[in-house]
């Protein structure tokens, strides 16, 4: 059996996957003959519309994902052969292994990856370069042994601490001068991660787009057992205030700790 032959098998079996979670895509045709047929870009996609995101037999499927503008940074950045990662899945998934990225994307929900296999492989794209780990990031990144990737796309999970530790994983694997994509920074970990790396010097902010997705450039090598004291960010909120001093105080005398808080108190006043 001749490889042309065993990609169309491949993808009328992962097509008929697809359709059994998304019967709408009865009508996206499989290629006949190449993988290479035509050329997928973001404006196909985007007028395509695939469903992606639901339950497995869901009627009503629809797809969370990037801005459009945050789509065509992506379009506009990464090059046929760039190593990119991502958390979560969506029409970001799709745009990287149009472009011909060796891409890992990670994500807890095998109907999604059925729907974009499907989907890729319906338009002609190979999925050599796609890499899919189906379970939560939390649990994926730590084991998970990184070459140096040119871009990260943080927009798993939005819940604390899953955020972090995303980033945390992602960045040391990160190249210098690589793109740090953070979205949905209107929610608060999001928020949080995006004011932290503002602040930090080996990040370089670049964009903000339609306020949900931050974009930044890695300028300098991380160091992932940096202490607290050298981050900005956290030093400029750990400075305790007079309510969070009498909170303290009181505290301790609650616990009995009278002795430790005169000797705080002598410390501070040099009393």
């Amino acid at each position: 059996m001749n490889g042309s032959v065993r990609t169309r098998m491949r993808a009328r079996a992962v097509l008929c996957r697809a359709m059994a979670t998304c019967p709408g895509w009865t009508s996206y045709d499989l290629p006949m003959e190449s993988t290479s047929a035509r050329a997928l870009d973001l404006a196909r996609i985007l007028h395509d519309a695939p469903a992606i995101h639901g339950e497995l037999g869901a009627g009503d499927l629809i797809t969370h994902g990037l801005t459009p503008a945050a789509l065509t940074y992506i379009e506009r950045t990464v090059r046929v052969g760039d190593r990119t990662l991502e958390t979560g899945s969506g029409y970001s998934t799709i745009l990287l292994a149009a472009l011909g990225a060796e891409h890992i994307c990670i994500v807890p929900n095998q109907p999604e990856v059925d729907r974009i296999q499907a989907y890729l492989l319906s338009q002609g794209v190979s999925l050599d370069r796609l890499t899919f780990h189906v379970a939560p990031s939390e649990r994926v990144l730590p084991g998970l042994a990184l070459a140096p990737l040119d871009l990260v796309l943080v927009d798993g999970s939005h819940s604390f601490p899953q955020v972090f530790i995303d980033w945390f994983y992602s960045a040391s694997a990160l190249r210098v001068g690589g793109s740090l994509i953070v979205d949905d920074v209107h929610v608060w970990t999001g928020r949080v991660l995006r004011k932290f790396l503002v602040e930090e010097p080996e990040w370089d902010f670049a964009d903000e787009l339609g306020g949900r997705t931050a974009i930044f450039h890695k300028v300098a090598d991380v160091d992932p057992d940096k202490l607290w004291t050298l981050q900005p960010y956290v030093v400029k909120r750990s400075r305790p205030g007079l309510p969070a001093q009498a909170r303290m105080a009181a505290s301790m005398l609650r616990h009995g700790q009278q002795d430790d808080l005169k000797r705080m108190v002598r410390s501070k006043f040099g009393r």
